[in-house]
């Protein structure tokens, strides 16, 4: 049933008895205290407009889910913005030139790792350099990567694993020194 007008005091009987379950729906959905607080307010706004053409037996529902896509319609429209100088937040902790030398060295040989771990993983198995290349640096669906070798998913599964397996052997000592240092 459809209600023309519902008059103020049916309205902020509405809003005493679902202003809680709508803000946290919007907190829920937004993960954003300040988000929630607009949302709700926005939420109910929008009730107050179209009071008339909202059902009031099911209102709190019709809250609940226009609370939720708002909610949602907030976090996709902030990975859009671009933040401008004024909320950029000042890094509190600058890193010294030490730290920063030590960070780049740290990369470096890790880099270095690797490409030895790859060097000699193409000379021992060429299969697994492919299977792994293909799946963890090309990002490749593993479905896809066994249609690529021309194997079953199963098989790819087992080369995956022989492969890890062969690394964690050959290269633990290298991996955990250089995380210790």
């Amino acid at each position: 049933m459809v209600v023309k007008s519902i008059g103020r005091a049916a309205f902020d009987a509405v809003y005493e008895s679902n202003a809680d379950v709508v803000y946290r729906t919007a907190l829920y959905y937004s993960g954003n205290h300040h988000a929630a607080e607009e949302i709700t307010q926005t939420v109910f706004l929008k009730l107050y407009i179209n009071m008339e053409h909202v059902n009031m037996k099911v209102v709190r529902s019709w809250l609940i889910t226009t609370a939720k896509y708002a909610a949602l319609n907030y976090n996709r429209d902030s990975l859009r913005e671009i933040p401008t100088e004024e909320t950029v937040v000042k890094k509190e902790y600058v890193e010294s030139l030490e730290d920063g030398y030590i960070k780049k060295l740290r990369e470096k040989e890790y880099q270095e790792l690797a490409g030895n771990i790859f060097a000699e993983l193409y000379r021992v198995n060429e299969r697994w350099y492919d299977a792994v290349t293909i799946t963890y640096f090309l990002e490749k669906p593993q479905k896809e990567v066994a249609e690529i070798m021309g194997i079953s998913l199963e098989v790819l599964h087992g080369i995956l694993y022989r492969a890890k397996q062969w690394i964690r052997k050959n290269y633990a000592e290298e991996f955990a020194y250089l995380n210790d240092a």
